[in-house]
């Protein structure tokens, strides 16, 4: 039986509704009861996978979206099981994209003009580059308007990765074709994947904007899409498009890179409004995310607040909790049997480290920071509030060299990156407890405001 509305999964994400159904699973609307953030947790029954390659995928789905860090992929969050009374549940919480699907927006009535379709191919391009360019290479495979996510202020995000796949195992992974039919390019129903299949997919998702269609209703020609007698376009774009859906793997172009450097500008728009920027922007601020960043041309200040009940701060003190208390206990029982004060001698540093685990999960759970940097001098300040703690270092403007992403600690035989300033031989390290989209974006806003000072 699948969760309810109102279910509480892994005691801590209340279902608010149903967001979709798939081969791979079920997607659930949620909002974790500790921090008031809402999420999109994907769950799939072994009772109910039809073949083991379901779960094969859905875990492939978890490990890669652990591994992706891009504005316009939600971000992975947590990936958990759970076993029930004869069942065993699998589950993918990841960030939840504002918006609905591009299927949605067009059953709603949007008609897009070739303008916004142009603007919309490029931002999926700009994701597509992301994936194709990481070593290996990541092939979505499921590009569809279902799969696209677009916000009431134009911004998209690609979703559900249940089909993604290593390009170089994609012609040694059996038989099993994943995809949606009409959005999948000739060699992908015959098991052969590379980024230029993703990008045919792309092409058959913006017919399906320009044309309200399916690709499986339009007219064919020779093994192609006959877009041109269904929807008038501007000559150059109507090109473009042709070369998106090739049947041919050799006629098609081959990357987003290439799909950008051919896309054209269209006539009716002003070039400076629709191309894409020469240099690239500061990321925004993940959606969800709770740090405050204000900065003028000469000021910057950075508010990051407490991270309140993680799961792993939690789990962290009440290991500290059961640490400590260990150590006590066995402190006064060599005490109370008379025995030698060289027991207790030795206890110190595990009492000390004891001491520092419970520090770093209080700090981890009501610990807030500050960064100011002013014209002349800067200020980062580290405190838990509740407890009157704080420990400040200061210094001069003139002397920070930069910030970078360093690794502070390994959790899981995985780093953990801390956001560190630079002065000379000084290191400063905030936001460790953020997530790793967060310090990206602030590393590249906080790079960008040091940067443009010395401009």
């Amino acid at each position: 039986m699948s969760h309810q509305i109102g279910d509480l999964i892994a005691g801590r994400y209340r279902v608010q509704s149903i967001l979709g159904q798939g081969g791979t699973g079920i997607t659930f609307a949620v909002k974790n009861v500790y921090n008031y953030q809402h999420y999109a947790l994907k769950a799939l029954s072994l009772k109910g996978i039809q073949e083991w390659k379901q779960l094969e995928l859905f875990e492939r789905e978890a490990k890669v979206l652990s591994q992706l860090n891009h504005p316009a992929i939600p971000n992975y969050i947590d990936y958990f099981q759970i076993d029930i009374e004869a069942d065993r549940w699998f589950n993918i919480v990841q960030e939840l994209a504002p918006g609905k699907s591009l299927a949605d927006w067009v059953k709603d009535g949007w008609n897009p003009s070739q303008e916004k379709v142009r603007c919309l191919a490029f931002q999926i391009l700009d994701i597509l580059k992301y994936l194709h360019e990481l070593t290996p290479p990541i092939i979505h495979r499921d590009i569809k308007p279902q799969n696209i996510i677009r916000s009431d202020k134009g911004q998209i995000y690609l979703v559900d990765f249940g089909a993604v796949q290593n390009v170089y195992q994609s012609t040694m992974m059996g038989s099993t074709v994943v995809g949606t039919y009409g959005y999948m390019a000739p060699e992908h129903s015959q098991g052969k994947v590379v980024p230029a299949t993703d990008l045919y997919s792309l092409g058959a998702t913006l017919l399906f904007l320009l044309t309200h269609c399916s690709p499986t209703d339009l007219p064919q020609k020779r093994l192609k899409i006959d877009f041109r007698s269904t929807v008038q376009l501007e000559p150059q774009f109507a090109d473009w498009l042709d070369l998106m859906l090739e049947p041919a793997i050799e006629d098609r172009l081959d990357s987003a890179q290439a799909a950008i450097d051919v896309l054209p500008v269209l006539r009716r728009v002003s070039p400076l409004s629709i191309a894409p920027p020469k240099a690239i922007a500061p990321p925004r601020q993940p959606m969800g995310s709770r740090v405050k960043l204000k900065r003028t041309r000469t000021h910057l200040v950075l508010e990051i607040p407490p991270a309140g009940l993680k799961f792993e701060t939690v789990g962290l003190g009440c290991f500290a909790l059961f640490w400590n208390g260990l150590i006590l206990l066995w402190t006064l029982g060599a005490v109370a049997v008379g025995g030698s004060f060289i027991i207790p001698l030795l206890s110190i540093p595990f009492g000390l480290m004891g001491i520092v685990m419970a520090g770093a999960a209080l700090y981890g759970m009501a610990g807030c920071e500050r960064l100011e940097i002013s014209p002349q001098t800067f200020e980062l300040v580290w405190q838990v509030a509740t407890f009157r703690l704080r420990y400040r270092r200061s210094g001069r403007t003139a002397d920070i060299d930069g910030i970078k992403l360093t690794t502070t600690h390994t959790r899981n035989n995985r780093p953990v990156k801390g956001c560190t300033l630079l002065e000379g031989a000084n290191a400063h390290i905030f936001g460790i407890m953020l997530s790793p989209r967060e310090k990206v974006w602030l590393v590249a806003e906080i790079g960008d405001f040091l940067t443009s000072r010395q401009q």
